[in-house]
C-alpha cells in the first residue's frame, strides 16, 4: 500500500550519523515516486508517496514475475564542499533507461520526465544526502511490466518508479576469477541493456567466486570464450605496459555510463590514449600494467590478482596503479565540482 507524501508527512526514519560507515544497501527512506502507464490512457500523471512501509500491488500474473520484464537504472545526487547537492549525468541515465526499456518491449518515461521525477526524488530526501566526502545518495529508477500475462508477450500496464538510499563504497576487492563455463551475455542478447535479468543470471557465479575467495566473475565472450567482456555489474578496462587504456568494445556488454565518462577524462584531461577493441584474457595477463573495474555504483576499484584457468596472475606488480588512482580521483573532482566540468555532466539541486 502507498501513502501520498507531503512535506508534513511524519519522518519515521532516523538519517545515520555521516561518521558511521555507509555501506551499500536498501534503506526505507521519506519519500519515493511512482507512475503508470497503461496501453489504453498513456501515462498516469506520477507523484511522491511516502518510502517508510511502501509495498507494490503486483498482480500474481505480473510480466514482471513471470518472464523478467523488468529495468533498472542507478545514478547519484552528491553533495559538494559548499553544500550544494548536485546530480551526475542524469540526463543520460534517463536516456538509457528509454533504451533498456525498448529492449524488452516496455514503455518508458520520456527523458524529462524521468529526470524530473529523480529531481522531486532528491529534494523530497534531501536530509539524506550524505555530508561532502562521507558519501552520496544513490537513485534508483526502475521499470517493470506490472500488467497481468499467461502467454508470453509485453505487458499491457507498466510502473515507473524511483526509490534512493544513501550508500558508500559499493562490492570492493580486488581479486577477480574467471569462470569459462559461465557467460553474462551474448551477441544478439540483452547485454547492452540494464535488464534485472542479466544481473539475475550472475547471481550464482558470483557466489561460486566468493565462496574462492574472489569478490567478482570476470566473464569471457560467449562466442569464442577468450576476450573479457565485464563483471557481474561493472565494466572493465586496463592500462597496458605501453599507456595505452584499453577497454572491451560495446556490443554485447553495457554501455556503462562511468565506464564512458571516464574514457572521456583520460583522452580529454588526461591526455592518454584510449582504446575500445577485442581485449584477450591471454593479452590482460600478459601486458596489463593496472586493471579496474568501473560503474556509477563503485566508481573505479582496482584489480590486482585473475584467476584464469584455476591460476592466479598479478597484474602489474600486484598492487593497486598509479594510473587507475589518478583517472578515479579526476572523476570524482568533477562529481563534487572541484574540477571543471567540460560536459554540462552536473545538474545542480537547490532548495
Amino acid at each position: 500500500m502507498l501513502k501520498s507524501f507531503t512535506r508534513d508527512s511524519p519522518h519515521q526514519p532516523q538519517a545515520p550519523g555521516w561518521d558511521d560507515q555507509l555501506g551499500f544497501e536498501y534503506r526505507e527512506l521519506d519519500a519515493m515516486w511512482l507512475a503508470r502507464w497503461t496501453a489504453g490512457g498513456g501515462w498516469e500523471d506520477g507523484r511522491l508517496y511516502e518510502h517508510q512501509g511502501a509495498r507494490l500491488e503486483l498482480s500474481p500474473g505480473a510480466n514482471v514475475l513471470q518472464y523478467g520484464q523488468g529495468i533498472v537504472e542507478g545514478l547519484k545526487a552528491h553533495r559538494v564542499h559548499d553544500g550544494t547537492i548536485v546530480l551526475f549525468r542524469a540526463t543520460s541515465h534517463a536516456l538509457r533507461l528509454r533504451q533498456s526499456a525498448a529492449f524488452l518491449a516496455m514503455e518508458a518515461p520520456s527523458v524529462q520526465s524521468c529526470v524530473e521525477a529523480v529531481v522531486q526524488v532528491v529534494r523530497a530526501n534531501l536530509r539524506w544526502v550524505p555530508a561532502y566526502g562521507k558519501g552520496s545518495l544513490y537513485i534508483r529508477p526502475m521499470v517493470v511490466g506490472s500488467g497481468p500475462v499467461l502467454g508470453v508477450h509485453p505487458a499491457e500496464e507498466v510502473l515507473f518508479y524511483v526509490f534512493p538510499s544513501p550508500v558508500g563504497q559499493y562490492l570492493g576487492g580486488d581479486r577477480l576469477m574467471v569462470l569459462s563455463a559461465a557467460h553474462r551475455a551474448a551477441p544478439y542478447g540483452i547485454g547492452p541493456a540494464k535488464a534485472a535479468g542479466n544481473y539475475a543470471a550472475s547471481l550464482r557465479p558470483q557466489q561460486a567466486a566468493q565462496r574462492r575467495g574472489y569478490s567478482d566473475v570476470l566473464y569471457l565472450d560467449a562466442r569464442e570464450n577468450r576476450y573479457v567482456e565485464e563483471l557481474s555489474g561493472a565494466n572493465f578496462m586496463v592500462i597496458l605496459r605501453d599507456g595505452t587504456l584499453v577497454t572491451p568494445a560495446l556490443g554485447s556488454i553495457l554501455p556503462g555510463i562511468t565506464r564512458d565518462s571516464l574514457l572521456r577524462v583520460a583522452r580529454e584531461v588526461l591526455g592518454w590514449l584510449v582504446v575500445e577493441r577485442k581485449l584477450s584474457i591471454e593479452e590482460v595477463l600478459s601486458d596489463a600494467a593496472e586493471a579496474f573495474y568501473v560503474g556509477t555504483a563503485t566508481v573505479l576499484a582496482p584489480v590486482t590478482t585473475i584467476n584464469y584457468e584455476g591460476v592466479d596472475h598479478e597484474i602489474g606488480d600486484g598492487k593497486p596503479g598509479p594510473g587507475g588512482k589518478q583517472l578515479r580521483e579526476a572523476l570524482i573532482e568533477i562529481q563534487r565540482k572541484e574540477r571543471p566540468d567540460l560536459w554540462g555532466w552536473l545538474m545542480e539541486l537547490t532548495d
